[in-house]
C-alpha cells in the first residue's frame, strides 16, 4: 500500500462521517419539528381537590399521536463515501405511544376527531356489566316489595309461563293501565339511567356536559337506541317483568278501571322509556352545567356533594352502578372559590 494513499482514505472517511452525522442533526430536527404535541384544549387554570375527580390537563393544543420518528440507516461499505452508498433517512411506524392519555385527554380527542380507531370504541364489558346490575336491582326491588312477584317466581313454572306472559302480552294496545308514577316518572327514571350507562362508557360521550352540537346529539341518539333495547329486555326478556313477575299472565279488572280489564302490559312503556327517559337525561346535563357549578364553586364536601343526590339523581345511580361516588364526573371540578 502506497505511504500517500492512507491520508487520502482518512480524509474521504472522514467526510463519510462528516455526512453521516449532519444527515443525523437533519433528521432530529425534521422529526422535532413534525412531531405534534399530545396535548388537550383545557383552561389555563383548573384546580380540583376531590380525589376521585379526574385530573385537569393545563395545556392548549390537540390531541394527537406524535409523528413517526425518523430513523437513520446506512448501507455498509467499505469503500469511501459516495452517493450511491450514502446513509438515507427512512420513517418507522411507531409501535408505541410515548404518553399514555388519561382517561380525559382520551375523550377529548376521540370527541374532537383527533384520534380515532379502538381506543374511541365502546367498552361493551363493562357497560353491559353495569345494565345487567341495574337490572338485577330493579328486579330484586320488586322481588322485596311486591308479594305478586314472590308468589309467582316460586309458585309458577319458570319457562312456561314466561313464554304465556310473553304470548299473552298487550303489543296492540297503547296503556298498560299503570299509574302515572310508574309510566312518567318511573319508567323515564329507568331510562335516564340508562342513558348514563352508555356514556360513561363511551368516549365519545363520556364527560360531554350539554351544548347543542353535533357531538352532543349523535352521542345521546346512539344511547337511545341501547335504552330500547335494555327497555324491550326488562318488559319481555329472560330477566324481565314478564319471566320473574309474570307481568300479563293474569286479567282482572279493578274499580278505577271497570267494566274494562287489564294484565297490566302495553306499548307505551316501549317507547316512554327511551325518549322521556332522553328528556330526563338531557334535564340532569342541564343542572350540571347551570346549577352544579355555582355549588363546586363553595364546596367540595364529599358529605353535602352526597346530599345533592336528589337534584340529579339518575346520573347518581349510574355512578354507584361504576362503583363510584354519587357526585363523580368525568370532568374536572369547578375550582373552588377563595
Amino acid at each position: 500500500m502506497r505511504t500517500w494513499t492512507v491520508p487520502v482514505a482518512l480524509i474521504l472517511n472522514l467526510r463519510a462521517v462528516c455526512a453521516i452525522m449532519a444527515l443525523g442533526l437533519c433528521a432530529a430536527v425534521r422529526s422535532a419539528a413534525l412531531e405534534p404535541s399530545a396535548t388537550i384544549p383545557g383552561p389555563t387554570a383548573l384546580a380540583i381537590t376531590l380525589p376521585d375527580a379526574p385530573e385537569p390537563n393545563l395545556n392548549s393544543e390537540p390531541v394527537a399521536y406524535p409523528a413517526q420518528p425518523l430513523t437513520l440507516s446506512t448501507t455498509p461499505t467499505s469503500g469511501p463515501f459516495s452517493p450511491s452508498n450514502s446513509p438515507e433517512v427512512s420513517p418507522t411506524p411507531s409501535e408505541t405511544v410515548p404518553h399514555k392519555l388519561t382517561t380525559l385527554e382520551l375523550d377529548t380527542a376521540c370527541q374532537s376527531g383527533t384520534l380515532r380507531g379502538k381506543p374511541c370504541k365502546l367498552n361493551w364489558l363493562p357497560m353491559l356489566w353495569e345494565a345487567l346490575e341495574a337490572t338485577t336491582v330493579e328486579n330484586v326491588g320488586n322481588i322485596a316489595t311486591d308479594s305478586d312477584t314472590r308468589n309467582a317466581l316460586t309458585t309458577n313454572p319458570f319457562w312456561n309461563t314466561y313464554l304465556k306472559c310473553v304470548h299473552q302480552y298487550r303489543y296492540h294496545q297503547w296503556s298498560d293501565d299503570t299509574p302515572f308514577l310508574v309510566h312518567d316518572i318511573g319508567h323515564p327514571m329507568q331510562g335516564a339511567v340508562v342513558y348514563s350507562i352508555f356514556e360513561q362508557n363511551d368516549p365519545k360521550s363520556r364527560g360531554l356536559r350539554f351544548v347543542n352540537n353535533g357531538n352532543y346529539w349523535r352521542s345521546h341518539f346512539k344511547a337511545m337506541a341501547f335504552v330500547t333495547l335494555y327497555e324491550i329486555q326488562w318488559k319481555i326478556g329472560p330477566a324481565s317483568e314478564a319471566s320473574i313477575g309474570n307481568s300479563g299472565l293474569n286479567t282482572y279488572t279493578t274499580p278505577q278501571l271497570y267494566p274494562k280489564t287489564t294484565n297490566e302490559t302495553g306499548f307505551q312503556d316501549f317507547v316512554i322509556t327511551p325518549v322521556y327517559g332522553l328528556g330526563w337525561n338531557v334535564a340532569e346535563d342541564l343542572v350540571d352545567r347551570f346549577i352544579m357549578p355555582h355549588i363546586w364553586k363553595h364546596t367540595h364536601n364529599k358529605l353535602l356533594l352526597t346530599l345533592l343526590l336528589p337534584i340529579t339523581p339518575c346520573r347518581d345511580a349510574a355512578n354507584w352502578l361504576r362503583y363510584k361516588p354519587t357526585y363523580y364526573r368525568d370532568y374536572p371540578l369547578t375550582p373552588l372559590q377563595r
